[in-house]
């Protein structure tokens, strides 16, 4: 059988322009609508779909090695049901394959990350995302060749306890309170209180804040109401200058038998969303870069928005060695609780600005 290229056609009502961060500081869904139809020619049965986009560094700087993503709507994505994460690959413009990780194919949104060699300041570069038919080039799915940071829990490590000083007092978390469970860490612990607050937490990695970053969590609650005012699970930055610590964090907190996300700082004290928190995943986001850091909350199914919130810029933590984790806590009196939640993975990301803009959509097929 001969193979062809056939576009698929777009009418594109508006310029199709997809903000290439899936933790942006805005909606997801501000992509405009396109109005895709597919041109039948003959007996062509399509073997595999692809999409053009085209990065745009908006750096003024040369961007090496850097890791982009590009994160689209489902309904805007030709034959989504034949898109799946083991046969999607990526491309640059002359057909060399590039490191890639597909982070999300949910039934609403895709988001996929690469890593681009080189993009000079302020230039752009193609790449063609391939899915639906069998993939070339498994080998190349590797998050750890574009992130700083990855940890998948494929198996259970050592976690070592850190102090934040978030809670009054901070304990490790004992060794039958960590387990892997089919990828997932399960961080499932009880934590008795008398006159203060009491955590558990532990530290995944280190980070020194050199340039802009982004950490990124992918959790879920699982415990009930404890009814106690109490953390399920939070995740932090933290460093220590003297006595003193320095603190960033996003929690799940519950309070009066409702869970609601919780932004909290050493300095700036905290701030809670009215969106409850539910037992769905959420991907947290904390951005740190050596003038400051913010974080943002959103919906792992759909990547809609949660909220956003700025911690400090007053260049708190510049330079400085930070460590990266996660914990529980109790902060109610004379209360026990029992708190269980799952984290699917944690990376760390060079956080640059860039646009990505699809260019074209089509399919490969075969004529018998």
């Amino acid at each position: 059988m001969t193979r062809h290229h056939v576009l698929i056609k777009l009418r594109v009502f508006l310029p199709v322009l997809i903000l290439l961060s899936a933790l942006a500081l805005t909606p997801a869904f501000s992509v405009p609508s396109i109005n895709v139809s597919v041109q039948s020619i003959g007996a062509c049965t399509a073997e595999r779909y692809w999409i053009d986009v085209n990065v745009t560094n908006l750096e003024g700087t040369a961007l090496i090695n850097q890791t982009f993503n590009a994160t689209i709507p489902s309904d805007r994505i030709p034959a989504y049901s034949r898109l799946r994460a083991g046969n999607v690959y990526v491309v640059d413009e002359n057909g060399n394959p590039l490191y890639y990780w597909v982070m999300r194919r949910t039934s609403k949104i895709f988001t996929v990350f690469f890593r681009i060699p080189s993009i000079e300041a302020n230039g752009w570069r193609v790449v063609r995302i391939y899915y639906g038919s069998d993939n070339p080039y498994r080998s190349y799915r590797k998050p750890g060749e574009i992130f700083v940071y990855f940890e998948n829990f494929n198996r259970l490590k050592k976690y070592p306890h850190v102090d934040t000083g978030i809670f009054d007092g901070s304990q490790a978390f004992t060794s039958k309170e960590l387990n892997v469970s089919r990828s997932k860490l399960v961080v499932n612990s009880t934590i008795s209180t008398w006159f203060s607050s009491t955590a558990k937490e532990a530290q995944l990695t280190t980070l020194t804040v050199d340039d802009s970053y982004d950490v990124v969590f992918k959790f879920r609650r699982k415990s009930d109401a404890q009814n106690a005012d109490s953390y399920p699970f939070y995740m932090f930055i933290h460093t220590k200058v003297g006595n003193r610590d320095r603190y960033d964090y996003i929690g799940i907190h519950e309070s009066n038998s409702a869970f609601h996300f919780e932004f909290g700082n050493d300095r700036s004290g905290t701030y809670e969303t009215t969106e409850k928190a539910g037992k769905q995943y959420y991907l947290g986001r904390i951005f740190v870069s050596p003038q400051g850091s913010s974080g943002s909350v959103e919906k792992f199914s759909n990547g809609a928005l949660i909220d956003s919130h700025t911690f400090e810029n007053n260049n708190r933590f510049r330079n400085r060695d930070v460590s990266v984790g996660f914990g529980q806590a109790n902060a109610d009196f004379f209360a026990t609780v029992n708190l269980l939640a799952y984290v699917d993975w944690v990376y760390i990301v060079r956080h640059v600005n860039y646009d990505v803009e699809i260019t074209a959509m089509g399919a490969e097929c075969s004529f018998n």
